[in-house]
């Protein structure tokens, strides 16, 4: 039995390890992102601790710190290149009170915790920081050998679980296939070309005075017809839609294979765009542009996430509105994927064509993003239940935001602006869904709908 003084240190022990936790914990549950309750990285800078080198334990614990920060960070700004963390924290840091006061108070925590954490340790702690580590890597041995198959996200670190290690977790995440992808060199483009929803304008470029091209992020194609039916219904039963066309296409890969395929009718063998400058010009922004169309690109993410405000000029796009650039929507913060959300972007777009005569417009939307964050549904019009849909899967998420998407088309669609609009909309690729989870959507598969604005 554990006598007064052993209790006293296990104590001790419990809060010195909260304190090196908390301010990150903290700061993922303000913002909403993902992080286990205890990262056991900080055991390394308790190592040196032990051995009282206060100095080293002050530069571990810093380095600790900062992929511990990063884990939370790349959930919020995301990027592809660790050269664009520097932007990003300029970026924050000019663009929201909020990132002011969470980076001041990230500050003020970690001197706090290195303050307290040093007067707290003695030198009979020892053992008790063995056993506790020993512990902890047993959980968090549980948790990748039972949980890792759950992973399903491109864009962010894992973050779930009671114990794990952050750098690791980054680690993991910046040596995955498709993050790896953007430090290839050479040629990015493959011969020839692909199919794609958006054929009919490369046909034919000046039969409309506007045209709306949207790719929608992971519509893809359900497996029984009535579910399409009650995702488009919004817009359906729009009274203003006339000559509708609907389909599907074969696709397997990423949103930018989707945004290529349906800009360029192009198919890659990397995603290094930043320095690729040949092979853009027989995208449709540049064939409109030489036509005499204003041409604008509309994305609620950032520009430079996958090298977009480098390689959107080349293929002919005039003006770009993304989250850090132009959007202006800094109250606008939807959870599926870090940025502005589409129901917000949509008076933006209206307002591209209340002011433009000859326009195309490509819209890349956002909010219909893996892991379709409830938090992001703010108009539920879609019945699982009455589709047999599981109400607590990532298909159905997907399919009630997708519907909320199509509605805000279908309100978009009734401005005076948008009258004669030739709109193309496509899927860029198949709804990621958590391996364990039946999807309902067909494998490899993308929908389309073509129609124009009476």
């Amino acid at each position: 039995m554990l006598n007064q003084k052993e209790i006293k240190n296990i104590i001790i022990c419990t809060v010195i390890i909260f304190l090196s936790n908390f301010s990150i914990l903290i700061l993922a549950w303000w913002t909403g992102c993902e992080r286990a309750l205890i990262n056991v990285d900080y055991f390394l800078a308790f190592f040196f601790l032990v051995f009282r080198q206060k100095l080293l334990f002050a530069f571990i614990f810093s380095i600790i710190y900062f992929f511990d920060f990063l884990g939370v960070f790349s959930q919020i700004f995301p990027f592809v290149r660790f050269a664009d963390i520097l932007y990003l924290l300029k970026f924050s840091f000019i663009s929201s009170d909020s990132y002011k006061l969470y980076g001041f108070s990230l500050l003020f925590f970690l001197i706090i915790g290195f303050y307290l954490i040093i007067k707290l340790y003695k030198d009979d702690l020892k053992k008790y920081f063995l056993v506790i580590f020993n512990i902890l890597i047993m959980i968090y041995g549980y948790y990748i050998y039972f949980e890792d198959n759950k992973k399903v996200s491109f864009w962010k670190p894992e973050g779930k679980g009671v114990v794990a290690s952050q750098f690791l977790n980054y680690l993991d995440y910046r040596n995955r296939g498709f993050i790896k992808t953007y430090a290839v060199d050479g040629e990015a483009f493959q011969r020839g070309n692909v199919p794609s929803a958006s054929k009919s304008l490369f046909n034919d470029l000046s039969k409309h005075k506007k045209v709306l091209l949207i790719v929608n992020e992971s519509w893809g194609v359900p497996n029984e017809l009535a579910i399409q039916k009650d995702v488009l219904a919004p817009l359906l039963n729009s009274s203003k839609i006339i000559k509708i066309e609907q389909g599907e296409i074969d696709f397997e890969g990423f949103t930018i294979g989707g945004e290529l395929r349906e800009l360029c009718q192009k198919a890659v063998v990397h995603f290094n765009l930043k320095n690729q400058m040949k092979g853009f010009e027989n995208c449709l922004p540049n064939l409109y542009k030489q036509n005499g169309y204003q041409t604008v690109a509309v994305h609620g993410a950032l520009g430079l996430m996958y090298d977009r405000e480098y390689w959107y000029p080349r293929a002919g796009f005039k003006k770009m509105l993304f989250r850090d650039q132009g959007l202006n929507l800094p109250n606008s913060h939807c959870y599926s994927f870090p940025g502005n959300c589409d129901q917000d972007i949509a008076q933006r777009v209206l307002e591209e064509f209340e002011v433009t005569d000859k326009l195309f417009l490509y819209w890349l939307s956002l909010s219909t993003h893996a892991i379709y964050d409830k938090r992001d549904l703010k108009v539920d019009l879609f019945d699982c239940k009455k589709n047999q849909i599981k109400d607590d899967t990532a298909s159905c998420r997907n399919l009630k935001l997708q519907t909320q998407f199509f509605d805000t088309l279908s309100k978009l669609i009734n401005s005076p602006a948008l009258k004669g609009t030739y709109v193309v909309i496509v899927g860029d690729h198949e709804p990621p869904i958590l391996r364990e989870e039946k999807s309902v959507f067909v494998h490899s598969k993308v929908s389309y709908i073509n129609f124009e604005v009476k």
